[in-house]
């Protein structure tokens, strides 16, 4: 409903249309997931107190997309739970000019407290990635699929976070030259299970 610009009567026969019978949509756990080739997934959970479902917005790519493609059906409901916990805690990349309004309205504590709300939603995203790693990680090894997975979630962290330093530079020390774009070679982040390295992708 938050992101829901029509009335009732077309919202019903969204979701008619999107959980029909000859359309595709699968389960996830104990959810109901519609299928598109977009990637606003709409998600149905059962509601504990009654026969209904509880309609919203999945906020992760579709299960058509290159990443959602990836994930074996059996696993859906552990990269669910975790793009959920991503969700939750990611609102935005932080620029200087979010740091310089904090700092106009409430001074120096204004700015140190948003930085530490980004620094914690960073640790809580790591955190959640973690926790997908570990739970799908076999007695072997991390699938292949999920190493990819897992690789393309940790260049967007990476990102994010250099936005975050990058914010915090400027805003102190004033402009320091072009931005580079953000280089992901001979990173390595460690895991509870495991040690995930970006490298750089060979020449061809």
């Amino acid at each position: 409903m938050n992101s829901w610009s029509g009335d009732l009567e077309e919202l019903a026969a969204d979701l008619l249309e999107r959980f029909a019978d000859d359309v595709s949509w699968c389960r996830v756990a104990n959810d109901v997931h519609s299928v598109t080739e977009g990637s606003a997934e709409v998600r149905l959970t059962p509601r504990p107190d009654d026969p209904g479902w509880h309609a919203e917005l999945f906020h992760a790519e579709g299960w058509k997309s290159q990443q959602g493609a990836r994930i074996p059906a059996e696993c859906r409901w552990q990269y669910a739970r975790y793009a959920d916990r991503r969700h939750e805690a990611r609102e935005s990349c932080l620029e200087v000019a979010d740091l310089r309004a904090a700092a106009a309205k409430d001074g120096a504590a204004g700015v140190d407290n948003l930085v530490r709300h980004q620094q914690l939603q960073l640790a809580e995203w790591y955190a959640a990635l973690d926790e997908f790693i570990s739970s799908v990680h076999t007695a072997e090894s991390i699938p292949e699929w999920a190493v990819l997975v897992a690789k393309d979630e940790l260049m967007d962290w990476h990102r994010t976070r250099e936005y975050l330093t990058s914010a915090v530079v400027e805003y102190h020390h004033g402009d320091v030259g072009p931005r580079p774009d953000t280089v992901f070679g001979n990173l390595c982040f460690r895991f509870s299970t495991a040690e995930l390295e970006l490298a750089p992708s060979p020449a061809h």
